[in-house]
């Protein structure tokens, strides 16, 4: 009977074709409770092939060279360990735009594209408007805005050096770097006595008992000053609103992500600052997702 080590070596051996690797990593990843194997198994295999998804259908027989199959084992390897796909791969999408990606950054969300929407719509109704982004992490936010408002101009804030320097090379993949002006410290300290059109955030707002269900892809790996926000997720909000207010232009507005279930509650923080509840917009799940508050102005409309 051959030994472990002899079956490792016939399977190191064997040709391995495209089906065959991803029939072994979705069993190898369902093992691990990694959520939807096969397809996780797909993107890894076609990234290291340098192919669309769709080409691993049309050439499921191809054999797999061995320093192909080197790369990919180790790329299964790190998800196995639930390292989040995003930071093996070091790129995500994001309002169809990549984004490098690594621990020190959030990893961007799709909720977060309605916060995104709302900025560009509102912004496009002023010339040259200036945009504040608080805890900007990859740049997600203010390098999407940027790419669809070519007039506008924006800061964008972090606490994280490492970020910080994530999202500088990020707007310049982007081409837009000379149009935001990245700035380290922590919530309004690097603006002050500076006045802005809009601000936006997509502030932490994992609450202490969340944060121990969180999955270990989040809870292991993501930065989780990003992402813990005190006892009730909200302390975030408490210290960003009353901020707010006193840098923004008459008119001005603040657009914020929200975590589900506690839209009224932030609207309760607001409630006791100079803003008015101008929007609240709902995901594609219908969930309150992205508040939009204003300062009273010829700008601002109360809900």
């Amino acid at each position: 009977m051959a030994s472990e080590q002899q079956q490792n070596q016939q399977a190191g051996q064997k040709q391995w074709t495209v089906l065959d690797l991803l029939n072994w990593t979705k069993q190898f990843f369902e093992n691990r409770n990694i959520e939807s194997p096969r397809l996780e198994a797909e993107v890894l295999l076609a990234h290291v092939l340098g192919w669309q998804r769709i080409e691993l259908y049309t050439k499921f027989d191809y054999i797999v060279p061995p320093d192909k199959r080197t790369q990919f084992r180790e790329m299964i390897s790190q998800r196995g360990e639930h390292r989040p796909t995003q930071y093996i791969l070091g790129k995500t999408e994001f309002y169809s735009l990549e984004f490098a990606v690594n621990e020190s950054v959030l990893i961007p969300r799709p909720e977060t594209e309605h916060l995104v929407e709302a900025l560009v719509k509102r912004a496009r109704e002023l010339v040259e408007p200036a945009v504040l982004d608080i805890g900007t992490g990859s740049g997600c936010i203010p390098i999407a805005a940027a790419v669809n408002l070519p007039d506008a101009r924006f800061t964008a804030v972090d606490v994280s050096p490492d970020a910080l320097e994530i999202a500088r090379q990020n707007a310049q993949k982007h081409d837009v770097a000379g149009r935001i002006d990245f700035r380290h410290g922590d919530m309004f300290e690097p603006v002050e006595g500076m006045l802005f059109d809009f601000i936006a955030s997509n502030p932490p707002y994992v609450s202490e008992s969340e944060w121990q269900e969180l999955m270990p892809e989040v809870k292991d790996y993501e930065p989780r000053q990003a992402l813990l926000a005190g006892a009730d997720g909200l302390d975030a909000y408490r210290r960003l609103i009353p901020q707010a207010s006193a840098h923004l232009n008459p008119g001005g507005r603040l657009l914020l992500e929200m975590p589900a279930g506690k839209c009224g509650r932030i609207r309760e923080i607001a409630a006791q600052t100079p803003f008015v509840v101008e929007e609240v917009v709902p995901d594609y799940q219908k969930i309150e997702r992205v508040l939009v508050l204003a300062i009273p102005g010829k700008e601002a409309s109360e809900d």
